[in-house]
């Protein structure tokens, strides 16, 4: 059983490594030609990235009219972990 794995997963290499050779093979010219032909483009592109803070909600708040949400827990919050009679000793 070992040595048919080790045959499958030489298999998968040689498949992944005939895959990118063929890949290379039909756009490699046209990746490297790439920056020649942005060089010689006269007009210039100006990207600009902006970024989206985002909330999280609930998923049925939408549809749900009748439940506003809840408001943000602003207080410090005891553990959750509580030792059998630590009342006691306290």
């Amino acid at each position: 059983m070992t040595a048919l794995a080790a045959c499958l997963f030489a298999f998968a290499a040689l498949v992944s490594i005939w895959t990118i050779a063929a890949t290379w093979r039909r756009y490699g010219p046209g990746a490297l030609a790439l920056r020649a032909q942005l060089e010689d483009c006269p007009e210039s592109i100006a990207i600009f990235w902006k970024t989206t803070e985002r909330r999280q909600t609930p998923a049925l708040v939408p549809f749900r009219k009748d439940r506003a949400e809840r408001p943000a827990r602003r207080t410090v919050q005891t553990p959750g972990l509580e030792w059998p009679g630590a009342a006691l000793a306290a």
